[in-house]
């Protein structure tokens, strides 16, 4: 098997595409069913795909570090600040706040 291309997905991206090969297949494996209630599981913003790309386009964050912010959900500055390990740069409190009230608008916590 050769990796052709890859990209980073939110829980929510995950459980859309294991439902869609789940009922488009008589016969999946255990494991696509496990991932797909793992997934479901995880999943705090429905939109995450959105979201994801509302904090890349607005605040220049990786692609990477937005699929991380959606999949936790932070709550808190420092919660944020924690998961900004793979950007090259510091980011002022206003862009955190900013951070935050995007991740609000879909995250439950």
């Amino acid at each position: 098997m050769e990796l052709l291309s890859y990209k980073h997905l939110t829980y929510s991206e995950v459980v859309e595409i294991l439902k869609k090969f789940m009922e488009s297949e008589e016969e999946f494996s255990h494991m696509v069913s496990r991932v797909y209630e793992y997934a479901s599981k995880m999943v705090k913003c429905v939109s995450g795909g959105e979201v994801v790309k509302e904090l890349v386009s607005k605040l220049g964050l990786k692609e990477v570090t937005a699929v991380m912010l959606v999949n936790n959900c932070p709550s808190s500055i420092d919660e944020v600040r924690a998961l900004l390990n793979f950007e090259s740069r510091t980011f002022e409190t206003e862009e955190l706040n900013e951070v935050l009230e995007i991740l609000n608008s879909c995250c439950r916590h």
